[in-house]
């Protein structure tokens, strides 16, 4: 779980540094602007999608576990409420910043006002830290969910062996 909050925090400064390269333009490495918007794009995207990758396999693995060994099944209720919760805000937070990539590339054509990539761009950047607050909260909880299968199993365990 530790990489997913390296990988949030390089994302968000990524995406951070490169609002700023924008405003002040300078160069980062040689790259421009445009150059580190498809780095830190690409970072923010593969993370995001890491995460929500997490969450369904972990999801997935805890219904097995709940089947195969007929534990409560209002556990995976609290894994059904952690998706529910985090994946409408995480899916609305990719497709903002995706729209800001994309408009940003449509004000270095001079095909739109730069006040719309603005826009998105702050509002992606504003959304993305409540999307890492509920991302930290939903993996605490998913944690969580996982002690409590551990500590079941074991209970299980130790009937059987009586």
């Amino acid at each position: 779980m530790f990489i997913f909050y390296i990988l949030m925090a390089l994302s968000f400064f990524t995406i951070f540094i490169n609002g700023f390269q924008w405003i002040f333009r300078f160069d980062i490495y040689n790259a421009n602007y445009i150059s580190f918007s498809f780095i830190s794009t690409i970072l923010y995207m593969f993370t995001q999608s890491a995460i929500m990758f997490y969450f369904i396999g972990a999801g997935k693995k805890i219904k097995e576990i709940i089947l195969e060994n007929d534990l409560d099944k209002k556990i995976y209720q609290k894994v059904i409420d952690i998706k529910n919760n985090l994946f409408p805000a995480l899916t609305l937070n990719i497709l903002i910043v995706g729209t800001a990539f994309v408009l940003g590339g449509g004000v270095q054509t001079k095909a739109l006002s730069k006040y719309w990539h603005y826009f998105m761009f702050y509002l992606g950047l504003i959304h993305y830290i409540k999307v890492i607050l509920l991302q930290h909260k939903s993996l605490i909880e998913n944690a969580d969910i996982l002690s409590d299968i551990g500590l079941a199993l074991d209970k299980l365990e130790k009937n059987k062996g009586v």
